[in-house]
């Protein structure tokens, strides 16, 4: 390219790739070609003056993404609009800061109109149309996935999924929030499809929206991938709560023939925020941290959640205080006492079905007043007593409370 100017041509540098892959620059993330024109941003003032920006006046050659999270970084280009990329979960317009454009003089030509094909689209709506990725899935129902229902997630702190392009409700899906951090980002490779998961054996509204990662975007993959895990190291998932509070996702449930479970949340009174061990049937495995001091678990009961703090079994207070005497990570389940010294009574008890991650004493001196857990035994608290749980109303807790309202469900597979 070369500027004419009054004196002589100058010939420019060339200019970097319009749309280039931050991990190689040289390297566009789109392929197809454009007719442009280069114009004075009509940005607020800059210091140094204005800024120069670069409008599409038509596309020559389709424009095709080379990588499958091209849109992610920058919005496809189309006639009328100029050059913009995302950072950051920011759209901005791409300016070019050459001198030598700027030796150029400006010829306003007039304003473009819709009845030439152009759109006119304000600065605002400009700004927040790719303010976050968008990705559009055409079904939950792992039996009728495509493989344009394949989603990039890797180490994206969120993203929005829709059921149709021209949709205007959309989905924010996170990985996990803090309140020191905020919201994680996925983890890396993490790639795959959206699903509803259901047992048929199970209440209705245990039904949750999952994550699979496959190797590839060839839905024939999906029975061989693997759950994504949320950093308890229990299947990540979307529950009723927060779908309750998604238009999008409830359109899109009803149109793969979740009609019913739709139906069901409408008289639920849910909280929209992710909650963690929500349990729908008294024998439903959950994921034990053993170096907590307590842990919560949320059961639904007539439309609504009842959260209960549960004390650590493990908590030792022989010295008047409540010290942490193991860590480690187990799975283990409620379910009906049937010991001797339990006859007669209305008692649940834990029983220990897998171990995520070693148990260690926290002082390798510990006397082992509390037993290691061991997988396939109930869980035991000091002194080799079972770790137990009062139903009957004139005596239970908190947790008994809502432990009594529970279906019982046995037998039902792991998928921890």
């Amino acid at each position: 390219m070369a500027v004419l100017t009054p004196r002589k041509i100058v010939k420019m540098p060339p200019l970097r790739a319009l749309f280039p892959n931050p991990s190689n620059p040289n390297h566009s993330f789109f392929k197809g070609k454009l007719l442009v024109s280069f114009e004075q941003a009509p940005l607020e003032a800059r210091v140094n003056g204005t800024s120069i920006v670069m409008r599409v006046l038509k596309v020559l050659e389709p424009i095709e993404p080379l990588v499958e999270d091209a849109t992610l970084h920058y919005p496809i280009p189309t006639p009328g609009t100029l050059l913009k990329y995302a950072i950051r979960g920011q759209i901005r317009i791409r300016e070019f800061e050459s001198p030598y454009l700027k030796l150029l003089p400006s010829i306003k030509s007039p304003a473009p109109s819709p009845s030439h094909g152009l759109p006119h689209v304000s600065l605002k709506i400009r700004k927040t149309l790719f303010a976050d990725p968008v990705r559009t899935i055409s079904t939950l129902d792992p039996c009728r996935l495509q493989s344009s229902d394949f989603v990039v997630l890797s180490d994206r702190k969120r993203v929005y999924i829709r059921g149709h392009p021209e949709s205007p409700e959309s989905a924010k899906v996170a990985y996990f929030h803090d309140a020191s951090q905020g919201h994680l980002p996925f983890p890396s490779d993490t790639h795959g499809f959206f699903y509803m998961h259901t047992n048929p054996r199970l209440p209705l509204l245990s039904g949750q929206i999952r994550f699979r990662i496959t190797p590839s975007s060839d839905p024939a993959q999906f029975e061989n991938g693997t759950d994504l895990l949320s950093l308890s190291g229990e299947p990540w998932n979307i529950y009723a709560g927060q779908i309750t509070h998604s238009a999008a996702l409830k359109e899109l449930l009803q149109c793969d023939g979740y009609a019913e479970y739709v139906q069901a949340l409408s008289g639920l009174r849910l909280p929209k925020q992710k909650l963690r061990r929500v349990l729908y049937y008294l024998e439903q495995p959950f994921v034990m941290d053993m170096a907590h001091k307590g842990y919560t678990l949320s059961v639904v009961l007539s439309g609504k959640i009842l959260s209960i703090v549960c004390p650590s079994v493990s908590l030792d207070r022989r010295r008047g205080e409540r010290i942490i005497t193991y860590t480690g990570r187990v799975v283990v389940r409620h379910e009906r006492s049937t010991l001797q010294e339990h006859a007669g009574g209305n008692f649940v008890v834990l029983r220990v079905l897998k171990i995520l991650d070693p148990i260690t004493p926290v002082d390798p001196h510990y006397d082992m007043h509390f037993c290691l857990p061991r997988v396939g035994s109930l869980l035991l608290t000091s002194k080799n007593r079972v770790r137990s749980f009062n139903l009957d109303p004139n005596h239970c807790q908190s947790i008994g409370v809502a432990l009594k309202h529970l279906p019982s469900i046995p037998n039902v597979e792991l998928d921890l």
